[in-house]
Protein backbone atom coordinates (compact mmCIF):
# COMPACT_ATOMS: atom_id res chain seq x y z
CA UNK A 1 0.00 0.00 0.00
CA UNK A 2 1.29 3.23 -1.15
CA UNK A 3 0.93 5.82 1.57
CA UNK A 4 0.53 9.44 1.02
CA UNK A 5 3.44 11.39 1.89
CA UNK A 6 6.10 8.98 2.47
CA UNK A 7 8.93 9.41 2.57
CA UNK A 8 11.37 6.61 0.32
CA UNK A 9 14.74 7.03 1.98
CA UNK A 10 13.09 7.13 5.63
CA UNK A 11 10.89 3.99 4.51
CA UNK A 12 14.07 2.17 3.77
CA UNK A 13 15.91 3.49 6.52
CA UNK A 14 12.98 1.36 8.85
CA UNK A 15 13.10 -1.34 6.50
CA UNK A 16 16.50 -1.88 7.37
CA UNK A 17 16.04 -2.11 10.90
CA UNK A 18 13.25 -4.01 10.67
CA UNK A 19 15.23 -6.76 8.64
CA UNK A 20 17.73 -6.71 11.15
CA UNK A 21 15.21 -6.88 14.27
CA UNK A 22 13.69 -9.52 12.60
CA UNK A 23 16.53 -11.71 11.33
CA UNK A 24 18.15 -11.28 14.72
CA UNK A 25 21.73 -11.96 13.53
CA UNK A 26 24.38 -9.71 11.96
CA UNK A 27 24.17 -8.97 8.31
CA UNK A 28 26.04 -8.28 5.39
CA UNK A 29 25.49 -5.34 3.39
CA UNK A 30 25.22 -7.65 0.27
CA UNK A 31 22.64 -9.34 2.49
CA UNK A 32 20.63 -6.66 3.04
CA UNK A 33 20.89 -5.59 -0.38
CA UNK A 34 19.83 -8.61 -1.55
CA UNK A 35 16.82 -9.11 0.95
CA UNK A 36 15.20 -5.70 0.27
CA UNK A 37 15.82 -5.33 -3.28
CA UNK A 38 18.17 -2.21 -3.37
CA UNK A 39 21.18 -1.52 -5.62
CA UNK A 40 24.69 -1.17 -2.80
CA UNK A 41 25.30 2.01 -2.92
CA UNK A 42 22.02 3.41 -2.17
CA UNK A 43 22.20 0.90 0.81
CA UNK A 44 25.19 2.05 1.70
CA UNK A 45 24.70 5.49 1.87
CA UNK A 46 21.30 5.24 4.30
CA UNK A 47 22.95 2.43 6.16
CA UNK A 48 26.20 4.67 6.94
CA UNK A 49 23.88 7.48 7.97
CA UNK A 50 21.88 4.53 10.70
CA UNK A 51 25.23 4.06 12.15
CA UNK A 52 26.07 7.47 12.41
CA UNK A 53 23.24 8.52 14.21
CA UNK A 54 23.83 5.18 16.51
CA UNK A 55 21.21 3.25 14.87
CA UNK A 56 23.18 0.29 13.53
CA UNK A 57 26.36 -0.80 14.60
CA UNK A 58 28.57 -2.53 12.27
CA UNK A 59 31.22 -5.22 13.66
CA UNK A 60 34.85 -3.95 12.78
CA UNK A 61 36.35 -7.51 11.69
CA UNK A 62 33.76 -9.16 9.74
CA UNK A 63 32.20 -5.87 8.46
CA UNK A 64 28.14 -7.36 9.35
CA UNK A 65 25.67 -4.91 10.50
CA UNK A 66 23.73 -4.86 13.61
CA UNK A 67 20.73 -3.05 15.44
CA UNK A 68 22.41 -0.17 17.34
CA UNK A 69 22.78 0.47 21.03
CA UNK A 70 21.15 3.85 20.79
CA UNK A 71 17.77 1.45 19.87
CA UNK A 72 18.28 0.56 23.59
CA UNK A 73 17.85 3.44 24.83
CA UNK A 74 15.14 5.31 22.77
CA UNK A 75 13.68 1.93 24.45
CA UNK A 76 14.15 2.70 27.87
CA UNK A 77 13.13 6.18 27.08
CA UNK A 78 9.69 4.95 25.93
CA UNK A 79 9.52 2.20 28.70
CA UNK A 80 10.25 5.15 31.04
CA UNK A 81 7.12 7.12 29.31
CA UNK A 82 5.00 4.47 29.77
CA UNK A 83 5.81 3.85 33.40
CA UNK A 84 5.62 7.87 34.44
CA UNK A 85 2.52 7.97 33.30
CA UNK A 86 0.98 4.73 34.91
CA UNK A 87 2.59 5.33 38.15
CA UNK A 88 1.87 8.90 37.95
CA UNK A 89 -1.60 8.73 36.91
CA UNK A 90 -3.66 7.37 40.35
CA UNK A 91 -1.66 9.97 42.26
CA UNK A 92 -2.62 13.35 40.24
CA UNK A 93 -5.99 12.28 40.12
CA UNK A 94 -6.03 12.28 43.62
CA UNK A 95 -4.69 15.55 43.90
CA UNK A 96 -6.78 16.90 41.42
CA UNK A 97 -9.50 15.63 42.92
CA UNK A 98 -8.18 17.33 46.40
CA UNK A 99 -7.43 20.85 45.07
CA UNK A 100 -10.22 21.16 42.38
CA UNK A 101 -7.65 22.09 40.05
CA UNK A 102 -5.62 20.89 37.04
CA UNK A 103 -2.52 18.80 37.37
CA UNK A 104 0.27 17.94 34.99
CA UNK A 105 3.72 15.99 34.97
CA UNK A 106 6.68 17.43 32.81
CA UNK A 107 9.78 16.34 31.80
CA UNK A 108 12.44 19.06 30.73
CA UNK A 109 13.81 18.85 26.78
CA UNK A 110 16.52 21.73 26.48
CA UNK A 111 14.39 24.87 27.63
CA UNK A 112 11.72 23.33 27.31
CA UNK A 113 8.90 21.43 29.12
CA UNK A 114 6.81 18.91 27.67
CA UNK A 115 3.89 17.52 29.42
CA UNK A 116 3.88 14.07 29.76
CA UNK A 117 0.63 13.39 32.06
CA UNK A 118 -2.69 15.56 33.49
CA UNK A 119 -5.76 15.41 35.26
CA UNK A 120 -7.75 18.39 34.30
CA UNK A 121 -9.90 20.04 36.66
CA UNK A 122 -13.88 19.60 36.54
CA UNK A 123 -14.42 23.41 36.91
CA UNK A 124 -16.63 25.45 34.31
CA UNK A 125 -13.07 27.60 34.19
CA UNK A 126 -9.95 25.87 33.92
CA UNK A 127 -6.78 25.59 32.39
CA UNK A 128 -6.67 23.50 28.60
CA UNK A 129 -3.14 21.81 27.48
CA UNK A 130 -2.48 18.45 25.95
CA UNK A 131 -0.30 15.88 26.54
CA UNK A 132 2.75 16.08 24.40
CA UNK A 133 2.65 19.70 24.11
CA UNK A 134 5.82 21.70 25.15
CA UNK A 135 6.11 25.84 26.93
CA UNK A 136 9.28 27.41 27.42
CA UNK A 137 10.84 26.48 31.28
CA UNK A 138 12.04 29.50 32.19
CA UNK A 139 8.23 31.10 33.13
CA UNK A 140 6.49 27.60 34.11
CA UNK A 141 6.61 26.14 37.48
CA UNK A 142 7.39 22.73 36.27
CA UNK A 143 10.16 24.22 33.99
CA UNK A 144 11.83 26.05 37.25
CA UNK A 145 11.32 23.14 39.26
CA UNK A 146 13.70 20.61 36.84
CA UNK A 147 15.48 23.82 36.02
CA UNK A 148 16.77 24.66 39.77
CA UNK A 149 18.35 20.98 40.10
CA UNK A 150 20.47 21.06 36.80
CA UNK A 151 24.36 21.15 37.41
CA UNK A 152 24.84 24.60 38.26
CA UNK A 153 27.15 25.16 35.32
CA UNK A 154 25.23 23.30 33.12
CA UNK A 155 22.26 25.34 34.12
CA UNK A 156 24.08 28.95 33.45
CA UNK A 157 25.05 27.54 30.16
CA UNK A 158 21.39 27.03 29.15
CA UNK A 159 20.23 29.99 30.14
CA UNK A 160 19.87 32.52 27.22
CA UNK A 161 21.09 36.05 27.67
CA UNK A 162 17.69 37.37 26.92
CA UNK A 163 14.94 35.83 28.16
CA UNK A 164 11.84 37.05 26.28
CA UNK A 165 8.90 38.54 28.34
CA UNK A 166 5.66 37.24 27.84
CA UNK A 167 3.27 38.86 30.45
CA UNK A 168 4.33 41.82 32.80
CA UNK A 169 5.67 39.38 35.36
CA UNK A 170 8.09 37.40 33.61
CA UNK A 171 11.00 37.42 34.85
CA UNK A 172 13.57 38.61 32.02
CA UNK A 173 16.83 39.54 33.62
CA UNK A 174 19.16 36.54 33.59
CA UNK A 175 20.70 37.19 36.91
CA UNK A 176 17.78 37.25 39.03
CA UNK A 177 15.95 34.31 37.10
CA UNK A 178 19.57 32.39 38.67
CA UNK A 179 18.61 33.87 41.35
CA UNK A 180 15.27 32.58 41.72
CA UNK A 181 16.71 29.01 40.80
CA UNK A 182 18.62 29.36 43.84
CA UNK A 183 15.76 29.92 45.89
CA UNK A 184 13.64 27.10 44.53
CA UNK A 185 16.66 24.58 45.54
CA UNK A 186 16.49 25.72 48.69
CA UNK A 187 12.74 25.88 49.17
CA UNK A 188 11.78 22.46 46.96
CA UNK A 189 9.36 24.37 45.24
CA UNK A 190 8.43 27.08 42.43
CA UNK A 191 5.93 29.38 41.55
CA UNK A 192 4.34 30.74 38.56
CA UNK A 193 2.69 33.72 39.28
CA UNK A 194 1.20 34.73 36.04
CA UNK A 195 4.52 34.53 34.16
CA UNK A 196 3.65 32.31 31.21
CA UNK A 197 -0.30 33.68 31.53
CA UNK A 198 -2.12 36.64 32.53
CA UNK A 199 -4.72 35.17 34.56
CA UNK A 200 -2.55 32.17 35.38
CA UNK A 201 -1.05 30.47 38.93
CA UNK A 202 1.03 27.56 39.11
CA UNK A 203 2.71 25.57 42.47
CA UNK A 204 5.00 22.87 41.33
CA UNK A 205 7.90 20.86 42.94
CA UNK A 206 10.48 18.56 40.98
CA UNK A 207 10.01 14.46 40.86
CA UNK A 208 13.49 12.67 41.61
CA UNK A 209 15.03 9.54 39.79
CA UNK A 210 17.13 7.00 41.19
CA UNK A 211 20.27 9.04 39.67
CA UNK A 212 18.86 11.48 42.02
CA UNK A 213 17.99 13.93 38.78
CA UNK A 214 14.98 15.80 38.74
CA UNK A 215 13.63 14.36 35.84
CA UNK A 216 10.17 15.28 36.47
CA UNK A 217 8.02 17.62 37.85
CA UNK A 218 4.77 17.82 39.02
CA UNK A 219 2.47 21.03 39.26
CA UNK A 220 -0.83 22.37 40.21
CA UNK A 221 -2.17 25.38 37.89
CA UNK A 222 -5.32 27.29 38.28
CA UNK A 223 -7.18 30.40 37.22
CA UNK A 224 -5.10 33.06 39.56
CA UNK A 225 -9.28 34.31 41.00
CA UNK A 226 -9.58 31.31 42.48
CA UNK A 227 -6.02 30.48 44.03
CA UNK A 228 -6.06 32.64 47.53
CA UNK A 229 -2.96 32.09 49.58
CA UNK A 230 -5.05 29.72 51.57
CA UNK A 231 -5.28 26.90 48.53
CA UNK A 232 -1.69 27.99 47.69
CA UNK A 233 -0.56 27.15 50.90
CA UNK A 234 -2.72 23.65 50.23
CA UNK A 235 -1.62 22.78 47.22
CA UNK A 236 2.66 23.61 48.26
CA UNK A 237 1.68 20.79 50.63
CA UNK A 238 -0.63 18.49 48.13
CA UNK A 239 2.46 18.88 45.12
CA UNK A 240 5.07 18.79 47.56
CA UNK A 241 3.86 15.01 49.62
CA UNK A 242 3.01 13.87 46.02
CA UNK A 243 6.43 14.45 44.73
CA UNK A 244 7.86 12.82 47.07
CA UNK A 245 5.48 9.78 46.49
CA UNK A 246 6.11 9.80 42.60
CA UNK A 247 10.17 10.02 43.23
CA UNK A 248 10.33 6.91 45.83
CA UNK A 249 8.03 4.71 43.10
CA UNK A 250 10.56 5.93 40.43
CA UNK A 251 13.80 4.59 42.88
CA UNK A 252 14.24 7.79 44.64
CA UNK A 253 16.42 7.33 47.69
CA UNK A 254 16.39 10.30 50.04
Amino acid sequence: MDILGKVQSVDKALLILKLLADRRREMKLTEIAEEMDINKSTLHGIISTLKYHGFVDQDGKTQKYRLGLYLIELGEISSSSLDIIKITSPIIEQVSSKLQETVHIASLDNFEVVYVNKKESNQSMRIYTSIGSRNPAYCTGVGKAMLAYLEKDYMEEMIPQKLEKLTPNTLTDRQEFIDALDRIREEGIAFDREEFSVGLTCIAAPIFDSTGKAKYAISVSGPTVRMSEDKIQKSIASIKSAAKEISIKIGYKE
